[in-house]
């Protein structure tokens, strides 16, 4: 079973998580079923900003259930993508990751300069037609800096060691061969631990 955090941050800027599912299947069924739970447990009260993986499923449930939530992609989980997607030549990787870090990530880039940029460099190393590096781009609206300026979260969405931090805090839960009980008992102890941190 696929274990789906809900983590939001508290008022001193700290990952906190709200609750936490077991899903049978990751697919656009059970991503309602687990927003529509969320919704019941927080009061019916949307949360302002949802920031996930690009999941065709969480993605269409998103729209489903929340009406006002604004959902982008965490940028974090997009970068990590991108040596793997990466078609050009291995010794030309780090010209290009150095130049491509350099637009992502800066938030005082205005998004029609982004746009040339990332146009100029996808030329300049070959990428223009890479269907994945297209599609990244078309969706550049929900996760790029230059183009979420209008989010008070936006430092949330590039914060990568907010990522690190609680995939490393949930894998104090891996647990692949032991039993429900068990990981509810990892689960609770890690979530107390959270708690009194």
């Amino acid at each position: 079973m696929v274990f789906t955090p809900f983590t939001g941050i508290d008022n001193n800027k700290r990952s906190i998580n709200f609750c936490g599912a077991l899903l049978f299947r990751e697919n656009e069924d059970y991503f309602d079923w687990v927003f529509k739970r969320f919704l019941v447990e927080m009061g019916g009260k949307e949360p302002k900003y949802i920031i996930t993986n690009q999941d065709a499923g969480i993605i269409k449930s998103v729209k489903n259930v929340f009406k006002t939530a604004r959902h982008r992609f965490c940028m974090w989980h997009i970068m990590n993508k991108v040596p793997v997607k990466y078609g050009g030549t291995t010794k030309d990787f780090p010209e290009f990751i150095k130049k491509l870090n350099a637009i992502i990530w800066d938030d005082e880039l205005e998004p029609d300069e982004f746009d040339v940029r990332w146009g100029e460099i996808m030329k300049e190393h070959a990428i223009g037609k890479s269907a994945w590096f297209e599609e990244v781009y078309l969706k550049r609206r929900q996760w790029m800096m230059a183009h979420c300026r209008d989010l008070n979260m936006g430092s949330v969405m590039r914060i990568k060691q907010r990522s690190e931090s609680e995939n490393s805090f949930f894998k104090m839960l891996e647990y692949n061969n032991g039993t429900l009980v068990e990981f509810w008992m990892h689960f609770e102890s890690a979530i107390n631990q959270q708690r009194h941190t």
